[in-house]
């Protein structure tokens, strides 16, 4: 024996007892209709239907053109359109979202569903439907598609290199996609970059070192920032990189990357250390140098007791070098004995 004595049961009960009906209508759906095709301006909406829309079902006279008249206009015809189809070709389903006009003024989203019923030769001559109020989930498509298009803009918009990293269950690696300004500056495109792993992208011992700092990312659960220096297409250049973890259930399943080009910076710091350190005009360690590491040695000697030597030269005969000849040939002495030095 099967199930199906559940269905006329169910079907009995509705036909015996509206109370039956009543609950069905108003708890299952939000709103069944039922429409006189033969006689196209009746059409009774329950009262739930009415009830989403803000207006009192006891005011409703079930005529069609009670809807119609809050319903979008292209939204309506959208509706006669599928309906025809429907009405042509049984197997063409009746189902569409439409939105209606609220009593206040905001807009409604409902899920329109129907089924023709027809007569013994075929046509059409009712049409039983249901509707579902889907306002809330297009709020939430709305404000989804809204942060979405925000954080493209942050994402293309900001002069930072950024990248998005897809951390995989073995543990692994791919690259997922990187914002315009990471192209440009590194001249890696997205489809150069996407599902690419580290040593895919960067080289088998490059990626290596890129995965370590991935790795500790994954398990400090927290921001790490690093230095690196990687060869790109567009240059050698170093980076000050920030990787970010996404969590999902506890688990580091995504890493943003954020990348500042340092090079230039680097260079300054190297050139200011250089010129506060060294002679410009012939390399050599200055007096300020010279003078720090003399009292580490010194330290040192003290320390471990040992002793060292300070070796003073003296240039004869520089002065008449400059007075005589001028200071460019003094300057050219003076590297000379430098280097051999």
């Amino acid at each position: 024996m099967d199930g199906i004595y559940l269905k006329n049961e169910l079907y009995t009960l509705i036909n015996n007892d509206t109370s039956i009906f009543e609950f069905i209508q108003s708890g299952s759906l939000d709103g069944i209709w039922y429409w006189d095709i033969e006689n196209p301006e009746m059409e009774w909406m329950s009262p739930k239907f009415w009830e989403t829309l803000g207006y009192n079902p006891e005011e409703k006279k079930h005529l069609a053109r009670e809807w119609q008249d809050i319903i979008f206009q292209e939204d309506l015809n959208l509706a006669i359109a599928n309906f025809e189809k429907h009405c042509a070709d049984p197997h063409h389903p009746y189902d569409q979202i439409v939105r209606y006009k609220h009593k206040n003024g905001s807009t409604i989203w409902i899920r329109c569903r129907g089924l023709a019923i027809r007569d013994t030769n075929g046509k059409v001559i009712r049409m039983l439907g249901a509707h579902t109020d889907i306002t809330d989930l297009k709020e939430t498509e709305k404000e989804r598609s809204r942060l979405t298009k925000e954080y493209e803009k942050v994402f293309n918009g900001t002069q930072d290199s950024m990248f998005l990293i897809k951390v995989l269950d073995n543990g692994e690696f791919r690259y997922v996609r990187n914002n315009l300004a990471h192209q440009n500056k590194t001249g890696i495109l997205l489809e150069q970059i996407m599902d690419k792993s580290p040593q895919e992208l960067l080289g088998k011992a490059m990626g290596e070192i890129v995965s370590e700092n991935y790795q500790q990312c994954v398990l400090a659960r927290k921001s790490v920032v690093y230095e690196e220096e990687l060869t790109l297409p567009s240059a050698t250049r170093i980076w000050l990189t920030t990787l970010t973890p996404i969590l999902k259930n506890d688990n580091v399943t995504h890493i943003v990357g954020s990348a500042t080009d340092i090079t230039e910076r680097k260079k300054l710091e190297i050139e200011l250390k250089k010129q506060a350190n060294y002679d410009q005009l012939t390399g050599l360690p200055n007096r300020r140098l010279f003078f720090k590491r003399l009292e580490r040695l010194i330290v040192e000697s003290s320390r471990n007791h040992t002793p060292f030597a300070l070796l003073f030269l003296d240039l004869d005969g520089f002065k008449d070098i400059n007075d005589k000849y001028g200071h460019e040939p003094g300057n050219e002495v003076l590297m000379t004995v430098g280097q051999r030095i």
